[in-house]
């Protein structure tokens, strides 16, 4: 399997009024780096996304993500973003990684409100900081910043940016499997849990 490790930056509303009817976190920035089983980089990916439903909405999440009007104006609309990461996702070849699942529950109702298929198989995705808290077995989830530091890794880049997240993401699952983290395990630790 090769390993497709992606972040997204989207939209929120936290204010106490004035929620639009039917709104949802829309991705503005996707980050994703491509590596092959040995864990030899060989695709990437960096765009800005224009939010399409509620664009005025946006302005805080710009923000927090420190994407500037000027970066926005480079952006490419929610299906041409679909289509670079499906060129770059072979469905059961591939594992989808993030830190934490909600990755791929605003893909997946992006895909739902634009009316498109996602093309990533849910049983491909691989939610990180679930794997990495049964491995370490923790009680709560940890930050992708605490596993960087607890796997002595070297943080590239800044926080909340979707690419240098996708890539500290890839370096903690590189650290993961070197230190004898197994996929097989993991679905077992998972089970585990659930019977619990």
């Amino acid at each position: 399997m090769n390993y497709l490790v992606v972040d997204f930056e989207f939209t929120f509303y936290k204010r106490p009024v004035g929620r639009p009817r039917a709104f949802f976190p829309e991705i503005i920035e996707v980050g994703a780096v491509k590596l092959d089983e040995n864990l030899k980089e060989y695709g990437k990916l960096q765009n800005f996304v224009k939010p399409h439903f509620f664009p005025n909405h946006a302005k805080d999440a710009m923000d927090f993500c420190m994407i500037t009007d000027t970066d926005m104006k480079k952006a490419i609309t929610f299906p041409v973003m679909l289509k670079k990461l499906s060129a770059m996702y072979e469905a059961e070849q591939t594992f989808f990684v993030a830190w934490g699942d909600a990755d791929y529950k605003v893909l997946n109702e992006g895909c739902s409100r634009h009316k498109l298929e996602n093309p990533i198989i849910e049983a491909d995705y691989l939610d990180l900081a679930e794997a990495y808290k049964l491995w370490k077995d923790e009680e709560n989830t940890p930050s992708l910043k605490t596993a960087i530091m607890e796997m002595e890794c070297v943080a590239d880049g800044l926080a909340h940016t979707a690419f240098d997240d996708a890539y500290n993401t890839g370096k903690v699952l590189a650290k993961m499997l070197e230190k004898g983290w197994t996929y097989e395990a993991y679905l077992r630790a998972k089970e585990q849990q659930k019977n619990n």
